[in-house]
C-alpha cells in the first residue's frame, strides 16, 4: 500500500506541474499579445531627457555623471529611422534591431515567466559529531527549503518582489520601465560591456525617474560599464561583499542580448558565485577560535611578527609538499635533494612522509577542531612529531601544539579572535604582529600564505594537486588508505568532485568546490608578491600565477646551509612574545558584550513584515547592523556571526522567493526566521558557557 500511495502522490505532483506549467505558457501568450497590440516606443526629447538624467546621474552617482559629460561614442551612435531613434554600427551603417523596443520587452516578458537564477543549495542534512549550533539550524533551514523546492519547483516566475536582479546587458534599456513596474528590485546590477549603448540610453531612457524609484524604495543600483569577464566578475564580488553576499546564492540573471563577452560574463558569474558566497566560518568557529586563542596565548606560544627576510630567504628554495596524488611520484626526487632545501609538510601529507622516511623541516596545521589532533596521533611516532617545528594559525587546538616541542603561529585575517588583538580601540599589544592573508581553506594556502610572508623567493608546489586526473586522490601512503594501497573510503571523491576545471600538464581535472577556492586563494596570494617565483609540479588543477614545471626543470643551487641552524634562526627571528598579550586578551574576553549584540539582531526580526519586499528590507537591515559593527571596538562581534548571517539568509531568501504566491512565500518566510531565531537564541547560551572551552571531541578511530 505504501508503494501505492507513493505512486499515486508522485502522479498528481506530475499533473500540479503540468497545469501549472500550461498556466504559465497562457500567461506568457496573453502578455505577449498586449505587448504586440499595445507597444508603442515612448516620444521622447532626446536632449531634454539627455539634460534631465545627467542632473540625476551628479546627484545620485557622480562618478556617471563624470564620465560621460563630454563622451563621444566610438562603435555605436544614435540615428533616427523612421521617426524612431536606432542604434546603429558606425562602421557599416548596420541598425541593432528593426524593432528593437517592442522585441526588447517581449523578450523580458519571457524572461518574466521562466526567470534564470544563479543559484547555489546547501547539501542535504550533513552529520554532527561536533554538536555544533550552526549544523542543528543549518540542517532544519535545508530540510525546509528542499520540501519547499520539491514543492513549487515548477511554478517559479519572476517574483513581485526581487533580491537582486543581474542584467547581462543593457541596449537602450527599454526593458527597465516594465521591470521596475512589475517588480519591487531591491539590488539591480547592470553589466554592459559598451560605452556606447549606455551613452546612447542616456536619450531615451528616463534615468532621472528610474533612479528617483529605486531610491524612494531604498533600493540600489550598481553600473558595470566597459568591463571585460574578469572586471566584471571582481566587480560583482566588490559589489556583494559590501552589500549581503548572502544574494550570491539566488540571484537572478537576465541576459538582454547574446554576444561572445555576455556569454563568458554569464558563465564565470554561475561557475564562480560560490567564491563569493561561502570560504567563511560560522558561531561555532568563532567560538572555537576566541577559544583556541585564548589557551594557546596563555601556553606562551610566539606569534609571527613583522620582521625583514633573513638574507638566506632571496635564495634558499622551499618545498611545499602538500597529500595529493601526485606527491608519489616525485618523491624520488624529494628525498634526492631534501638537503639542498626547506621540506615544508601540509596537514595529512605528514603521516605519507613519515612512511616514505621524511622528516620535513617545518610542519604546518589550520583546522581548528580537535581532529587534527587525532589524525597526527595516527603517524604513531611522538618523537618523530616532536622534533619538527610546527607552523600554525592562532585558531588551533591547544592539544595540536601540545605534540610539538617548538611552535610558530600566525594571526588569521578576519577572524573574532584576531580582531580583538588587532583593533585599536581594544588596547593589546599588536604594533609587532603581521596577519596572514589566503591561508585558507587547505593546509597548502597557509604554507604559501607563511612562506611568503617570511620573504622566501622561490617556492615549489609538490602534491598542491587540488583536482584529480586519475583514480587516486591523495597520495597511496596518506592516512586516506591502508598499508595495502586499497581506499578507507575517508573521502568521497564521487560525490565531492563534481566541478571541472584546466588542469596543470593535463587538459583538465575533476575538482571540489573547497579546491577551487584553494586554487583561487593562491592565485590571489601570489598576486600579491610578484616577485616570487612559484613552480607548479602537480598534476591537478592550474593555479594562475604559478609556473607550470617538469623535475627536469628545475635547477636548485648547491647548498651547504647548516638546515637545523636556520630552522632556530627563524623560529626566533620571526616571533613575538606573547605574555603581555595574554593578559589583555583575558581582559577583553570575560567582558562578555556578546548577548547585547545578538539581542540587537533579534529586535530587528520582531517587526512582522507585510510583504515580500519588506521581508528583504527586514533581511538587509540585519545585514547592515552587523556591519556597522566594523571599524568600532565591537568588530569582533561581527566577525562571530558574519558566517551564521550569511548562511541563514542565504536559505530563507529561497524560502520567500520560491513560491509564485507571494502569501505563500511570506508563510515560509516566517518559518525560517522562526528557526533563525532559536538559533540566535541558542548562539548566546553557547556562548556564556563554552567561551573558554577548548574542542575535546575525539574522533580518532576513523584515522586508525
Amino acid at each position: 500500500m505504501e508503494n501505492l500511495s507513493h505512486d499515486i502522490n508522485s502522479q498528481i505532483a506530475a499533473l500540479e506541474g503540468l497545469q501549472q506549467q500550461h498556466q504559465k505558457n497562457l500567461g506568457l501568450a496573453q502578455e505577449i499579445d498586449a505587448i504586440y497590440q499595445d507597444a508603442q516606443l515612448p516620444i521622447v526629447d532626446p536632449t531634454a531627457l539627455y539634460a534631465a538624467n545627467m542632473a540625476a546621474f551628479k546627484q545620485y552617482i557622480p562618478d556617471i555623471h563624470a564620465s560621460f559629460i563630454d563622451y563621444q561614442p566610438v562603435k555605436f551612435e544614435l540615428a533616427q529611422r523612421h521617426g524612431e531613434l536606432h542604434l546603429v554600427d558606425v562602421e557599416d551603417n548596420i541598425v541593432l534591431g528593426e524593432n528593437y523596443y517592442r522585441d526588447g520587452l517581449i523578450d523580458f516578458e519571457k524572461y518574466r515567466f521562466n526567470p534564470q537564477l544563479t543559484r547555489i543549495d546547501f547539501s542535504d542534512e550533513i552529520d554532527n559529531p561536533i554538536n555544533f549550533v550552526h549544523v542543528k539550524y543549518i540542517n532544519q533551514l535545508t530540510n525546509l527549503v528542499n520540501q519547499v523546492n520539491q514543492q513549487h519547483k515548477q511554478e517559479l516566475i519572476l517574483p513581485e518582489a526581487v533580491n537582486m536582479m543581474v542584467c547581462f546587458g543593457l541596449g537602450l534599456g527599454y526593458y527597465l520601465p516594465l521591470m521596475l513596474s512589475k517588480h519591487q528590485v531591491k539590488r539591480l546590477y547592470i553589466y554592459e560591456p559598451e560605452h556606447d549603448f549606455f551613452y546612447a540610453s542616456l536619450f531615451t531612457l528616463d534615468w532621472a525617474g528610474i533612479l528617483q524609484q529605486l531610491d524612494a524604495n531604498n533600493s540600489s543600483l550598481h553600473l558595470c560599464l566597459g568591463a571585460n569577464e574578469d572586471d566584471f566578475f571582481a566587480d560583482i564580488s566588490s559589489e556583494l561583499i559590501s552589500k549581503g553576499r548572502y544574494d550570491s546564492t539566488f540571484s537572478f540573471c537576465y541576459k538582454h542580448y547574446a554576444t561572445e563577452q555576455m556569454d563568458k560574463a554569464l558563465e564565470k558569474f554561475n561557475n564562480q558565485a560560490f567564491q563569493v558566497a561561502f570560504g567563511f566560518g560560522f558561531f561555532d568557529d568563532s567560538l572555537l577560535a576566541l577559544a583556541h586563542q585564548y589557551h594557546n596565548l596563555n601556553k606562551h606560544v610566539p606569534l609571527l611578527g613583522k620582521a625583514e627576510p633573513l638574507p638566506e630567504c632571496a635564495t634558499l628554495p622551499v618545498f611545499i609538499l602538500a597529500n595529493g596524488p601526485s606527491l608519489d611520484e616525485h618523491i624520488d626526487y624529494i628525498i634526492a635533494n631534501r638537503d639542498k632545501v626547506l621540506l615544508v609538510s601540509c596537514g595529512t601529507t605528514i603521516r605519507a612522509l613519515h612512511q616514505y622516511g621524511i622528516k620535513p623541516d617545518f610542519h604546518l596545521e589550520m583546522e581548528r577542531t580537535r581532529t587534527t589532533h587525532s589524525v597526527l596521533q595516527s603517524v604513531g611516532d611522538e618523537a618523530y612529531l616532536r622534533s619538527i617545528p610546527l607552523l600554525t594559525l592562532n585558531t588551533i587546538s591547544p592539544d595540536v601544539l601540545d605534540l610539538f616541542d617548538r611552535q610558530l603561529m600566525a594571526l588569521k585575517m578576519v577572524e573574532p579572535s584576531t580582531e580583538i588583538i588587532m583593533n585599536p580601540a581594544l588596547g593589546c599589544d599588536h604594533d609587532n604582529l603581521t596577519q596572514l592573508m589566503y591561508c585558507n581553506p587547505t593546509v597548502a594556502n597557509l604554507a604559501l600564505s607563511f612562506f611568503t610572508r617570511m620573504g622566501f623567493k622561490n617556492i615549489y608546489l609538490f602534491g598542491v594537486d587540488l583536482g584529480f586526473s586519475g583514480d587516486a586522490h591523495h597520495s597511496k601512503k596518506s592516512i586516506y588508505y591502508d598499508k595495502s594501497g586499497q581506499d578507507k573510503k575517508l573521502f568521497n571523491k564521487k560525490a565531492l568532485a563534481n566541478l571541472v576545471a584546466p588542469g596543470n600538464h593535463v587538459e583538465q581535472v575533476e575538482t571540489t568546490m573547497i579546491f577551487q577556492m584553494s586554487a583561487a586563494g593562491l592565485t590571489e596570494l601570489l598576486r600579491l608578491y610578484p616577485e616570487v617565483n612559484c613552480y607548479n609540479l602537480g598534476q591537478g588543477i592550474r593555479i594562475d600565477n604559478t609556473i607550470p614545471t617538469y623535475q627536469a626543470d628545475i635547477c636548485l643551487p648547491d647548498s651547504t646551509l647548516d638546515k637545523a641552524l636556520f630552522v632556530e634562526q627563524m623560529l626566533t627571528h620571526y616571533a613575538v612574545d606573547t605574555r603581555v598579550l595574554a593578559q589583555q586578551y583575558s581582559l577583553i574576553l570575560h567582558q562578555n558584550l556578546f548577548s547585547e549584540f545578538v539581542d540587537e539582531m533579534l529586535a530587528l526580526l520582531q517587526p512582522s513584515v507585510a510583504d515580500r519586499y519588506a521581508a528583504l528590507e527586514q533581511l538587509q537591515q540585519q545585514f547592515i547592523l552587523l556591519h556597522s559593527k566594523y571599524e568600532t571596538k565591537d568588530a569582533f562581534l561581527a566577525d562571530m556571526l558574519r558566517g551564521t548571517l550569511q548562511h541563514c539568509h542565504a536559505s530563507i531568501i529561497k524560502l520567500l522567493l520560491l513560491p509564485a504566491s507571494a502569501e505563500q512565500g511570506l508563510a515560509y518566510y516566517q518559518q525560517g526566521i522562526a528557526i533563525f531565531v532559536n538559533y540566535l537564541q541558542e548562539t548566546k547560551v553557547k556562548y556564556s558557557k563554552e567561551l573558554f572551552e577548548a574542542d575535546k571531541t575525539d574522533i580518532s578511530d576513523i584515522w586508525k
